[in-house]
């Protein structure tokens, strides 16, 4: 019997019909959908087969590692769109692109309509070209900005408009005053108000948000009664968006931050998510309201409020490079006398992950603690960004 060709067959999560929708969402944020197969059903009808794009990670993280995995044959788009790269090759020539293979900008990041992108120096004089390639493939993004890093006291993305697209036309380095940069996002059926240029916010944590809420509630049933969260470095509270409506999950809320534009877009979005009005974040003070508490408010001085005291069940420490800083800082708040889940995320060089795991033990106060350090992805060529997770005990 005749083989498949190689090019036919490629992975596909089987998922739930039901469950379809925010799998996708998930697989979108990361760039792992495929972008040539279509998703389709399975033969029982009550499953769907969702291809993988080739640059989708062997091993997935929770909860898209849940799903089974199928090789089979892929079902190309139908009016199938032209990918990024083909259209690069028409306009630069299959030679340049082969030239520079490994440092075009392969990965980029949605938020809502936008596309956030680094370029090395070396393709720069191609910006032109390479932003009209991604735009053509991608005819939803209007607006992509180069990705320039972080900046500033508040460690918000260094970002500048490349193109704009006004009446289906792309404009190239469109003058500020026509670049709206406010845009809504949908993750897993919420919607979240956010601006890259004012705080920070990234699509590609939603993952890590979701596995979130898989802890809280997992701690909930332990515990048998709704648990109190404290996000303090909650930016415009995407990690809260997850949490903060599910039926009897939560009895309070802590979300605060230091930038106060980052405070303002999470007032607009409680307002909406909770029917509430917040102040301000001009007040600049950590207020109480219909248990929420919510502000400006430097985490380290948050042990100093007696009534944040020994209270809480869950902790969000979002803050990689000062993750191991702060949890012995932030520890005062946890309600010892009940089980309590730390989260939040670290930058580790690859050779110390084991040291560093035996250190964030050494932190917890009682031996029975269990600490997950999870490599997700390079930071670096040296260093591994890494998801954790403390259960106490």
């Amino acid at each position: 019997m005749a083989c498949l060709p190689d090019r036919l067959m490629n992975t596909h999560l089987i998922i739930p019909n039901h469950e379809v929708q925010g799998a996708i969402e998930l697989l979108l944020s990361e760039g792992w959908l495929s972008q040539t197969l279509r998703i389709h059903p399975d033969e029982s009808e009550e499953f769907r087969l969702v291809p993988l794009d080739s640059d989708a990670p062997q091993n997935l993280p929770p909860p898209l590692d849940h799903y089974p995995i199928l090789d089979t044959e892929g079902k190309p788009t139908q009016n199938r769109r032209p990918s990024w790269q083909s259209v690069l090759e028409k306009l630069v020539g299959i030679e340049t692109v082969k030239e520079y293979e490994s440092i075009w900008p392969a990965s980029h990041e949605f938020i809502g309509d936008m596309m956030l992108l680094k370029i090395e120096e070396e393709v720069r004089i191609y910006e032109e070209q390479i932003v009209k390639s991604k735009m053509e493939s991608h005819p939803h993004v209007r607006l992509v900005l180069e990705d320039r890093g972080v900046k500033g006291e508040f460690r918000v993305r260094d970002l500048r408009p490349m193109a704009l697209r006004i009446n289906g036309q792309i404009k190239h380095n469109p003058s500020s005053d026509k670049v709206v940069t406010r845009v809504e996002v949908r993750e897993s059926g919420h919607t979240i108000i956010c601006d890259p240029t004012l705080a920070y916010y990234s699509s590609r944590l939603q993952t890590e948000r979701i596995q979130n809420v898989i802890e809280a509630e997992a701690l909930r049933e332990k515990i048998g009664a709704p648990i109190a969260i404290a996000d303090p470095f909650c930016g415009v509270g995407p990690a809260l968006a997850h949490l903060i409506n599910r039926q009897h999950l939560t009895s309070q809320i802590l979300a605060s931050d230091l930038n106060p534009e980052a405070i303002n877009i999470l007032n607009d979005n409680l307002r909406r998510w909770c029917g509430r009005d917040f102040l301000e974040a001009s007040k600049r003070k950590l207020q109480f309201k219909m248990n929420i508490w919510s502000g400006i408010q430097d985490a380290r001085e948050l042990p100093g409020n007696p009534e944040l005291l020994g209270h809480w069940n869950m902790l969000i420490i979002n803050l990689p490079h000062l993750f191991s800083e702060f949890l012995p800082l932030l520890l005062p708040l946890m309600d010892a006398t009940k089980p309590y889940v730390i989260r939040g995320r670290l930058v580790c060089r690859h050779d110390e992950i084991e040291d560093k795991h035996e250190q964030l033990l050494q932190q917890m106060p009682s031996p029975n603690a269990k600490v997950i350090l999870d490599p997700r992805r390079d930071y670096s060529p040296i260093t591994s960004l890494c998801s954790v997770t403390i259960r106490n005990p």
